[in-house]
């Protein structure tokens, strides 16, 4: 079997572990903060990784180039302090039925990054492949956001005093700005837009070593320094504050994460970056339909999600064959 058919299977698993992941941490983010939520994520599948690093491949750990822990590093300091923990922000102000829609956006931006810095070919069928498949994907999670608009807000009575300058429109615009719709969805958006150039930067980072494992271990390692320097302080509080199941959920939901980001630096080793993506943007689908299935808290299965997830299929089998054109 050609190496990039292999991969594009394990950007199916990406995809996979990422939703059982976010809908694990889902659970967990109701009780526990995001910050606090996303260091214990990082940390937890950080730990195993490093000590199987160390125990098979002690002498690949620090026999590497400068550039490649230049570039893990920099693969940790944007996609678990920034990435990952926007994407979980999104979750607990959004849920994830609201939150996905945005994060289908992202192998968007990978294809613009594999094309104009990678290199790499975009044909036709993956080309299509890839709007299939963001087209099936929003329109299987949109299906859950209907009626989900915030109410509008009660207007001012008549006989308050008016600021002088317009203050009035601009506190309403900064208030609305702050209200969790509008900060989950920018956090969302963002997330997306990083999610969108890691397989590119993971890419750059594991052509060094050639090794997920070794990887993984310096770029977890960066991402949870990072996230503790940020929060130190507010860790001790927020553990004890925190149920242990909230943070039991949190921590399941790192380590399954974890296993995807090792499936995703073994993905874009044997598949360009604009397949790999839009595999692993099957996630918001299978997220929304185990939460459907284990949350209970998202619609029954109608129309839309059964035409959405057929629309995916199509575009995933559309990108296989772009692979093999």
């Amino acid at each position: 079997m050609p190496p990039e058919i292999i991969g594009a299977f394990m950007a199916l698993g990406v995809g996979f572990l990422f939703a059982a992941g976010v809908v694990m941490a889902r659970v967990g983010l109701v009780s526990v903060p995001s910050s606090t939520g996303n260091l214990i994520s990082v940390l937890s599948g950080w730990v195993p990784i490093a000590v199987i690093a160390a125990i098979f491949y002690p002498n690949e750990l620090f026999t590497l180039p400068a550039a490649a822990y230049l570039w893990m590093v920099a693969v940790g300091a944007i996609n678990f302090p920034i990435g990952r923990f926007l994407n979980l922000a999104s979750l607990k102000l959004l849920g994830v039925a609201r939150a996905n829609p945005v994060m289908a956006t992202a192998p968007l931006y990978s294809a613009f990054v594999g094309v104009v810095f990678l290199d790499e070919n975009m044909t036709w069928p993956i080309a299509l492949g890839i709007l299939i498949t963001m087209g099936g994907v929003i329109l299987v999670v949109t299906s859950a956001m209907r009626g989900s608009r915030p109410q509008a807000q009660p207007v001012p009575n008549a006989g308050a005093p008016v600021p002088v300058g317009g203050a009035i429109a601009t506190t309403s615009i900064l208030s609305r700005l702050r209200t969790p719709f509008y900060l989950g969805y920018g956090s969302a958006f963002t997330s997306a837009v990083v999610y969108g150039i890691m397989p590119a930067m993971s890419k750059q980072a594991i052509s060094y070593s050639g090794n997920p494992i070794v990887t993984a271990s310096f770029t977890l390692l960066a991402g949870g320094l990072i996230m503790a320097l940020a929060i130190g302080p507010r860790i001790p509080r927020d553990l004890r504050m925190s149920p242990r199941r909230g943070l039991a959920f949190v921590l399941a939901g790192g380590v399954t994460m974890t296993v995807g980001v090792l499936l995703l630096y073994s993905a874009v080793l044997r598949a360009p970056v604009i397949v790999v993506s839009p595999i692993v943007s099957l996630q918001p689908v299978i997220a929304l339909i185990m939460a459907h299935f284990f949350l209970q808290k998202l619609e029954r299965i109608t129309w839309p999600l059964v035409l959405g997830t057929l629309l995916v299929v199509a575009g995933v089998v559309a990108i296989t064959f772009g692979i093999e054109t």
